[in-house]
This record gives structure tokens, C-alpha cells and sequence, in this order.
């Protein structure tokens, strides 16, 4: 299950692309891109590239127009050989792929072991390349993705164009020795139980979350576990200069094409009278509220997702739930709805 939806949640990544930023210390031509000691690596991207760290995942792309992009993940450990983890998860793809090369041994940095396989699939009527690097350090395992348009042949086309800016961030990537884990950071506590855990200066709101919730990211994202199947998360909206109506459209358009029995329940569009969907201290007549479930690897997902915006920027509010534990959690959400202030 870990493994399923972790290659979904890269995948939405290129859906749902927010930012952040970040660079400094880089090797020439690159940026930093993501260093943690606690996570006991430092990887760097092409220079000039926006830096789109979410969750836990290392990732950096072209632009908001040209997705081409690189990631790095943390993963479980396969249990079997490297090959049958690529393949067992490939399988989950909603999409056939088409494979150039796999199963080679290939440098990644200092890594003990790394091993490339390159495949190509459509995705929107565009021809895409992929490059993965399946990556040994220690006993840790991580996945590096390069994805890019064109055909891998092709000199003229992006996944060439790019590769060799790829190739210097692989070359550059470093693992460290991992310092040890830091404890749960101090938030500030309310009287009702629940704590800010965002950074206005660096998102533009203030997020309040029950206590015990597991915060993922609290940068320019704000995302968190508050159940064993449910996610909650906050940012800036890509894709803004659109109403929410089309904002919503193109979302949707693009995830019926990842994931599958995409079913829209409600489509609240805002009309300017009756709108009764809150997100903090935005006008009413300016959030619009969309529920949705789809189905990925044999998992049924239940989502509510709720957008707005003020004067100046456009802000996507997302909640994700397996079916079953979708209703126990509403009332929660509700109350994280409503506290929100920007």
C-alpha cells in the first residue's frame, strides 16, 4: 500500500505542482535542491530550475509550462530483486509504458548500488520519456525520476536537450552521515487543542491542526496526516490567472488520465448567493468546494477539495481519505476549514 501511493503522490506532483524555493553552495550549473542531515543527503538540481520540494520528495522543474522534472524518494526496500520492484510497480501505472532500457548497473553519486531503467509512455496526447535510477545506500533504498517530453533518441527533443543538466545533478548528488532525529517541533498550542503548524512568511497563511497530527511539510506547502488513512494540505494554487471553474476543469482533466473511476460527486462553482463553503477568513462568494473518489491500485480514495482566492493569489485546500475513513474525519477538516487565516 506505502509503495502504491507513493508512486501516486509523485505522479500528481506534475498534477497539482506547488513552490518553493531554495539554492545556495551548488556545484557550477546546478542548484541546491534538498539537504537534510536527518535525511542524510544533499541532492542538487539544474540551475535555473523551480524548486518544488513536497512531502519528502526532492523535486525540481523546468516551469509552471515545461514540466520536465527530477525527484528523489525515499522507498521501502524491496524484499525480492530490483527488477521485480520495478516491474510490481510499474504495473500500478494507469497508463502501458514502453521499456528502453533496464536493469543497468550505473553510477549515482556516492550510492552503493544504482540501477537505470528508461521507458516511454502518452500521457495527453504528449510522448514522454522516463529515466529511473533505482538507488542502494546502506540499508536505504530511494528513487530517482527524470521525466521529460520526446523521444529518447531524438537530439532535438526535451529529454535530450536536458539530459546532460540530469546527468551533472546525479553526478553531484551526496549522501551524509545521518545526524540523529530531532524531536516533534514546539507549535503553538491553543486553548482548543489544536497548534499552528505553518510558517506565514513562507506560505502566506497560518494552518492550525489538531495536536497529534503528523506534519509532513510546513514550508511553502503545508501537508499532514491527522488519521491512519487521511491527509490534509494547504498552499498557493498553481496554474492561477484562471477563474476557479476552469482551475478546476484542468485539474480534473489531468487527474481522470492517472488515476481511475475518477467519480465527481459535488461541483460547488461559485455563483455569489448560497455558497456556504468556508476556507478561513476568504470571502464566501470567492471559495468554490469540489468532492471527489477515484480508485488507484485497487484502493478507493475519497477527496474534498476546497479553493479560493483573495486580492492577490489562488489557494488549494485538499483533504484525502480512504472510503472508509472518509465521514470520521469531516467534522475535523470542518473545524481546520474554518481556522485557517490568510
Amino acid at each position: 500500500m506505502r509503495k502504491i501511493c507513493l508512486f501516486l503522490t509523485v505522479m500528481l506532483m506534475g498534477v497539482f505542482m506547488l513552490f518553493s524555493c531554495d539554492g545556495e553552495d551548488a556545484p557550477d550549473g546546478l542548484q541546491k535542491v534538498y539537504e537534510s542531515p536527518a535525511d542524510g543527503y544533499t541532492m542538487y538540481g539544474p540551475e535555473g530550475w523551480v524548486v518544488a520540494n513536497r512531502g519528502g520528495i526532492a523535486a525540481s522543474y523546468v516551469t509552471a509550462v515545461n514540466n520536465t522534472s527530477i525527484t528523489f524518494v525515499k522507498a521501502e526496500r524491496p524484499t525480492g530483486s530490483v527488477g521485480a520492484y520495478f516491474d510490481e510497480s510499474m504495473a500500478t501505472l494507469p497508463y502501458s509504458i514502453n521499456i528502453v532500457k533496464r536493469d543497468e548497473l550505473c553510477s549515482f553519486g556516492n550510492a552503493d548500488a544504482a540501477y537505470k531503467y528508461i521507458y516511454t509512455y502518452k500521457y495527453m496526447d504528449y510522448d514522454f520519456a522516463c529515466m529511473q535510477i533505482l538507488v542502494e545506500r546502506g540499508e536505504d533504498f530511494y528513487i530517482f525520476t527524470y521525466n521529460s517530453y520526446g523521444d529518447v533518441n531524438d537530439e532535438s527533443s526535451d529529454y535530450r536537450s536536458y539530459l546532460e543538466a540530469v546527468q551533472l545533478s546525479i553526478d553531484n548528488f551526496r549522501f551524509t552521515e545521518k545526524s540523529e532525529a530531532q524531536g516533534a517541533p514546539d507549535y503553538e498550542k491553543g486553548g482548543d487543542g489544536y497548534m499552528l503548524v505553518s510558517d506565514k512568511g513562507l506560505c502566506g497563511f497560518d494552518l492550525y491542526l489538531p495536536e497529534g497530527c503528523e506534519v509532513f511539510d510546513n514550508s511553502a506547502i503545508v501537508s499532514a496526516k491527522i488519521a491512519e488513512g487521511a491527509t490534509v494540505s494547504l498552499s498557493k494554487a498553481s496554474g492561477t490567472g484562471v477563474s476557479i471553474g476552469q482551475y478546476w476543469k484542468n485539474r480534473k482533466d489531468e487527474l481522470s488520465r492517472l488515476v481511475s473511476s475518477l467519480n465527481v460527486i459535488s461541483e460547488n462553482v461559485i455563483n455569489g448567493d448560497g455558497n456556504s463553503v468556508a476556507l478561513g477568513d476568504l470571502a464566501q462568494n470567492r471559495v468554490a468546494a469540489y468532492e471527489y473518489t477515484y480508485v488507484y491500485g485497487g484502493t478507493t480514495y475519497h477527496v474534498y477539495q476546497v479553493f479560493g482566492v483573495d486580492s492577490f493569489n489562488g489557494y488549494s485546500f485538499t483533504y484525502t481519505a480512504t472510503e472508509a475513513e472518509y465521514a470520521e474525519n469531516l467534522d475535523t477538516v470542518k473545524t481546520i476549514l474554518e481556522k485557517v487565516r490568510f
